[in-house]
């Protein structure tokens, strides 16, 4: 499928409205599938629900509070300001639902014992929502801050930092399971099909099922957009000289394959610089030549560019 659009500024109350959106979907998969059925599926509400099964008293919203403010500190000393004022929001936001739901359905939880329906609905219903979350520039914060200070610090790409974080709490959630530690094996394997569909369902709500993307950029600032593209990404483009069909104008055609996930900061990027650029997306189902599927985006590559001066 090819998406044909042309890039929109995207305004604070969209932002807010659509990230309030995504983590409370992914409060409602927590809360009502994944919580009452003990699969521990990583983040910092894994860590809740682990250190829960020790302190059964304290609500598992305030222990989710307690460890993404945690993280949000560790993100604060060793990733700086911008990555805190970016996670703060989802990180606070998603306790809070957690909270609501405590006090306002305590009583309604589905039931535990279908584990392949639960997987299934908690899966796609948190995979909408980090889909969301993520397509609008935001962050749920937690783990998220934990996996950025592994890979910051280590020679592990993103994705094993991922691997390795996220593994480790699935674990531990299946060794510390109440029931004993063949009940924990299996519920941590069906630990690891939510997360895989959440990752897909999530990819999709990006910008489609491909994981890769041939970007065409049709523009008459060429120069600063390849500049800050390379700058912020890491990425080569190829220029090709082009005229309007119906115009006669000359015009810049910028093609580049990217990651799903860099997605958003292309179009952040192309609309701070060109908003009245032309974009077409197409699928990159097979790349040959020079190129890194390895994901280079930087902790701090949101673009904001100075007004220009009359």
């Amino acid at each position: 499928m090819i998406g044909i659009f042309h890039i929109r500024n995207i305004g604070k109350f969209e932002t807010y409205v659509f990230l309030t959106l995504g983590v409370f979907l992914m409060a409602c998969a927590y809360y009502f599938f994944v919580i009452p059925s003990g699969l521990v599926v990583g983040g910092a509400t894994g860590i809740a629900m682990i250190v829960s099964r020790y302190i059964p008293g304290i609500p598992i919203s305030l222990l989710s509070l307690c460890f993404n403010m945690f993280f949000l500190l560790m993100g604060l000393l060793f990733l700086g300001k911008k990555e805190f004022y970016r996670t703060v929001y989802g990180s606070l936001l998603f306790p809070a639902f957690l909270a609501l739901f405590e006090l306002l359905f305590s009583n309604l939880m589905f039931a535990e014992s279908d584990l392949l329906l639960i997987t299934l609905y908690a899966g796609g219903l948190a995979g909408m929502g980090f889909g969301i979350v993520c397509k609008y520039g935001g962050s749920t914060g937690g783990t998220d801050i934990a996996i950025k200070i592994v890979k910051k610090y280590s020679k592990l790409s993103l994705q094993m930092s991922v691997y390795l974080v996220e593994a480790t709490i699935i674990i531990a959630g299946a060794i510390t399971f109440p029931l004993g530690i063949n009940q924990g094996i299996i519920t941590a394997l069906y630990a690891i099909v939510v997360v895989m569909i959440t990752g897909k369902v999530s990819d999709s709500f990006v910008i489609g099922s491909q994981s890769k993307k041939a970007v065409n950029i049709v523009t008459d600032h060429p120069k600063e957009l390849k500049d800050v593209l390379f700058a912020k990404l890491r990425r080569g483009v190829t220029e090709i000289q082009s005229q309007g069909g119906f115009t006669e104008h000359k015009k810049t055609l910028l093609i580049m394959v990217i990651l799903n996930t860099e997605y958003h900061r292309v179009v952040q990027i192309i609309s701070a610089i060109d908003p009245k650029a032309f974009v077409y997306v197409t699928p990159a189902s097979e790349i040959r030549g020079e190129w890194s599927s390895k994901e280079e985006v930087l902790v701090n590559s949101d673009y904001s560019p100075k007004p220009e001066k009359k």
